[in-house]
């Protein structure tokens, strides 16, 4: 005999068409031989007798479904009954609730056709009747039942809820039943509000709703959520938030209003046309600010929340009702009340303001400082508030100044934006261009700028050229420098200037004076012992305090250019004395 070990509750209708409870066991089925076929068979958990022993029958396949929707109607009939015993009732209520625990075990294919079963058979409206009673466990148990039916399909929950809008008044919606529930729960942790809050959450989400071709179940359910019952969620929140501080704030209360507000923030994240319509029309944020004068912390915190988290829409709708409304006011005064204590308050509302620094709201900005900077100036062992003004002068900056802003839009486009293309046609040019051709002060100038203004930024290249060009003229002069001290080079490029020009033509007369290097006779002039040929090597002479000193310039291709250039009365060649 094969056990599956499914836990089952049996119950037999007696003669008074009534339901007798037998107990709970586990299901199995097997072969009987007293029946002569396979069988049904439960035993008690309890010490294992037999509470059921029943023969399938396979031919009586459709005779058990006709048996199945009669027993059905005759259940919801005697719950909805008013007639009914409040004892029997909830035998009843007990029994639904642990079939459709049962049907959790099913295939998927079997608890579909067991949902769409008790849908066909009217249990929806039947719960709703069930709700309205007075007996707290019968709710309790049809609470649970309805659960079950919106876990496994919301949308036929909420096909139901918007099909009887159009016949029953306000109050008496299934849904609005499970918000009034959930506002009137009389226990002190509020579990079975927790519970329907979320039933509702997940009935106004929109990642579980279905579009269609047709029609859109989003736009439909959302609009009928804000017409028939969002006034009913909302009501204990104006009703407690009528003065500057909350009527009523005990603890119950507290966390009550808590899961109202933790609602409304799942519909400003997901919700965007439908809750903003609602907060500026009726004045809701300016309400539940109000909450931030709790003695509560986390009821304070939960209305800090929901503002921060309509600023971190970014929405200019929201942002300018705001202003108007002057409410940050509520927020300066909590953070200003709270003092030095560094808590999860004094966090919360440094974060706040830090967002709207780092992410720049400039509307916000201007009008924290223009308002409540005064309040705020002292707060210095953050720079959140300095951060704030300083952007706050920024932005009066470039107003002040629109060229200015423009002038650092265009350095920018001309920095980050160049085309990727002059960018190619750039570097295949410096790396064509041959150094040696190349005159004294030329720069390369690429033909894709020749084109650009003055005022434009110099290409890079350009610029590398440029300073290239005076890295090497200092190294002449340092050089140059270093010789005339008396520190010998073996080789050396000079170029000449005028002055330097003048300087050697009165060097050479000075050459000629009796005994001085050069002149005839002296172990340096042409013809005398020691002499250096023209084409051996050349040399230049240059006076200093301390006499002459030759400068070896040994024969190189690469010089060709500057000798040139020079007269031949200045190519002077003399033997270092």
């Amino acid at each position: 005999m094969t056990d599956t070990r499914r836990r089952v509750k049996v119950y037999t209708l007696n003669e008074d068409r009534q339901w007798d409870d037998r107990g709970t066991g586990h299901v199995s089925s097997g072969y009987v031989e007293r029946l002569k076929g396979m069988s049904l068979l439960v035993r008690a958990e309890s010490d294992g007798s037999l509470l059921l022993e029943s023969k399938i029958n396979p031919n009586t396949a459709y005779q058990k479904q006709q048996e199945d929707e009669k027993f059905l109607t005759d259940l919801f009939a005697q719950l909805t009954d008013e007639a009914t015993d409040e004892e029997k009732r909830q035998e009843l209520v007990n029994f639904l609730k642990e079939f459709c625990a049962f049907s959790q075990t099913l295939q998927p294919q079997n608890r579909d056709a067991f949902f769409k079963t008790l849908s066909n058979m009217g249990i929806l409206p039947a719960l709703e009747v069930i709700l309205g009673m007075d007996d707290a466990q019968v709710r309790s148990a049809a609470t649970d039942i309805f659960s079950y039916l919106v876990e496994y399909n919301p949308s036929m929950v909420r096909e139901f809820v918007m099909q009887e809008a159009q016949q029953n008044d306000d109050d008496i919606l299934l849904i609005n039943l499970i918000i009034e529930h959930m506002i009137c729960d009389t226990d002190p942790e509020l579990g079975g509000a927790v519970q329907l809050m979320g039933l509702l959450r997940t009935l106004v989400d929109p990642e579980n709703m279905l579009a269609t071709a047709n029609k859109t179940e989003k736009t439909e359910f959302l609009g009928f959520f804000y017409k028939h019952c969002m006034h009913v969620l909302t009501a204990p929140l104006l009703a407690n938030t009528t003065e500057e501080k909350p009527s009523k704030d005990d603890f119950q209360i507290a966390q009550l209003l808590a899961l109202i507000l933790e609602l409304l923030t799942f519909c400003v994240e997901h919700h965007t046309y439908h809750i903003k319509n609602y907060i500026i029309n009726k004045d809701i944020l300016r309400r539940v600010l109000v909450l931030m004068a709790s003695k509560h912390a986390f009821l304070a915190l939960c209305a800090l929340r929901f503002k921060r988290k309509i600023i971190g829409l970014k929405d200019e709708f929201y942002n300018r009702y705001i202003m108007k409304s002057f409410l940050f006011e509520p927020v300066v005064k909590a953070f200003l009340n709270n003092g030095s204590r560094y808590n999860l308050m004094n966090s919360a509302i440094i974060e706040m303001f830090e967002f709207i620094r780092v992410e720049d709201i400039k509307s916000l900005t201007a009008h924290v400082i223009e308002n409540y900077w005064k309040a705020l100036e002292d707060v210095d062992y953050v720079q959140t508030f300095k951060g704030l003004k300083l952007r706050y002068e920024q932005q009066r900056e470039r107003q002040d100044n629109p060229k200015l802003d423009s002038m650092r839009s265009i350095l920018r486009n001309h920095r980050y934006r160049r085309d990727a293309r002059t960018l190619e046609d750039e570097e295949e040019m410096w790396f064509n261009t041959d150094e040696d051709d190349m005159e004294d002060g030329e720069t390369v100038v690429p033909p894709s700028d020749k084109s650009k203004n003055d005022e434009d930024i110099m290409d890079p290249i350009s610029k590398f050229m440029e300073r290239k060009k005076f890295k090497e003229s200092e190294e002449k002069e340092v050089l140059l420098k270093t010789n005339l001290s008396g520190r010998q080079s073996p080789s050396f490029k000079l170029s000449f200037s005028s002055g330097t020009k003048a300087n050697l033509t009165s060097q050479s007369s000075a050459s000629n004076l009796p005994g001085s290097p050069g002149s005839p006779g002296s172990p340096g002039s042409p013809g005398s012992p020691g002499s250096v040929s023209k084409s051996t090597s050349q040399m230049a002479a240059i006076t200093t305090k301390g006499g002459l000193v030759g400068l070896v310039d040994y024969p190189d291709d690469d010089d060709e250019d500057d000798e040139e250039s020079l007269p031949l009365s200045q190519k002077t060649k003399l033997e270092s004395s």
